[in-house]
C-alpha cells in the first residue's frame, strides 16, 4: 500500500484522492473545498457530535484537506496516512498546526488512549483490500476515543464482497499484463474491499463502539457513525 500510493502521490496526488478531478488539470480550489463539505457532512450534520472539540484525527489524510477544514473547529488536528509523499505534499497546503504523522497502515501511533475527541476516515477503507486491516484501525479508534468521542466512518458497503474479491483478482491480472486503467485504479490497493454492514457492526463491538448513525447503507459512500459503549 505505502508504494502505492507513493507513487500515486509523485504522479498526480489531487487526483488521486479525487478521481473526480481532471487528471491534466486539477482544480486545487475546488478539491479543498470538498475538504469543507466533507466535516459538514461527517460532523455538522451528524447525527451525533463529539462533547468536546479538543483533539480531532483522520485516519488517512492523503493532501490534507480534510484536516483543513478540521482545523476550523478543533483545538488540536492529527492527519494519519500510509505514503510519506502524500505527506510532503499535504505540509505544502495545510497550517502548521496541523500535525501529519505517517502510519504503519493499521495503527494510529503516538497517540495514547482515551485521548482523541473525533476520529474521521473518508475514502480510505474502501481502498483497504485486506480486512483485517480496516478491522485494525477501527480498533485503534475504538482505543484513543475518550468518552464522549465520535467515530465517523465512510466505507464501500456495496453487497457483493465475495464477487467483488473475485472480479478484483480478475481486473489486477489483467492491468499486470499492461492493459486495464490507464492510471493504475485496477490495482488492489485502489479497488479495495466491500465490507458488510454486520462486519463493520462486528469490528466496531470489538473496538468497544456501538453505531448510533448510519447514512446510505448499501452503497460505496455509506458513512456510520459511533461511540464509546457505556461512555468509558
Amino acid at each position: 500500500m505505502r508504494s502505492y500510493w507513493d507513487e500515486r502521490a509523485r504522479l498526480n496526488a489531487a487526483f488521486f484522492v479525487d478521481t473526480s478531478l481532471d487528471y491534466d488539470a486539477p482544480d486545487m480550489e475546488r478539491f479543498l473545498a470538498t475538504g469543507r463539505e466533507i466535516v459538514r457532512l461527517a460532523v455538522d450534520e451528524a447525527p451525533v457530535r463529539p462533547a468536546v472539540t479538543g483533539t480531532a484525527v483522520e485516519i488517512g489524510c492523503g493532501l490534507g484537506r480534510v484536516c483543513l477544514a478540521l482545523h476550523e473547529r478543533f483545538d488540536h488536528v492529527i492527519g494519519y496516512d500510509i505514503a510519506p509523499e502524500m505527506l510532503t505534499r499535504a505540509r505544502q497546503l495545510v497550517p502548521g498546526g496541523v500535525d501529519l504523522r505517517v502510519t504503519d497502515g493499521e495503527s494510529l501511533p503516538g497517540l495514547a488512549d482515551d485521548s482523541v475527541d473525533l476520529v474521521v476516515t473518508f475514502t480510505v477503507f474502501q481502498h483497504i483490500p485486506d480486512v483485517d486491516v480496516i478491522r485494525r484501525y477501527v480498533l485503534e479508534a475504538g482505543r484513543v476515543l475518550r468518552p464522549g468521542g465520535v467515530f465517523a466512518y465512510q466505507w464501500n458497503n456495496t453487497p457483493g464482497e465475495r464477487y467483488w474479491r473475485a472480479r478484483r483478482a480478475a481486473m489486477a491480472l489483467v492491468q499486470r499484463l499492461g492493459r486495464g486503467d490507464a492510471h493504475g485504479r485496477d490495482r488492489p490497493q485502489f479497488l479495495g474491499s466491500r465490507v458488510p454492514l454486520w462486519q463493520m457492526d462486528e469490528a466496531l463491538a470489538q473496538a468497544g463502539l456501538q453505531r448510533v448513525g448510519l447514512r446510505e447503507p448499501g452503497q460505496l459512500f455509506t458513512w456510520g457513525w459511533a461511540q464509546p459503549v457505556g461512555g468509558r
